[in-house]
């Protein structure tokens, strides 16, 4: 799933608010949840897989 995820970001690494139906990013930037989430995800994949 983070591939996928990770696809989605902008050439910057940026997540929009929306992502258009094609895949291109529409609205805002907020980054502090999505990155903590990522953040979040990642550490505990990591402390599931040892």
């Amino acid at each position: 799933m983070a591939p996928a995820t990770w696809m989605l970001a902008n050439r910057l690494g940026l997540y929009a608010e929306q992502i258009s139906r094609t895949g291109e990013p529409q609205g805002n930037f907020p980054q502090a949840f999505t990155h903590l989430a990522l953040i979040s995800a990642a550490f505990n994949l990591d402390r599931a897989l040892g």
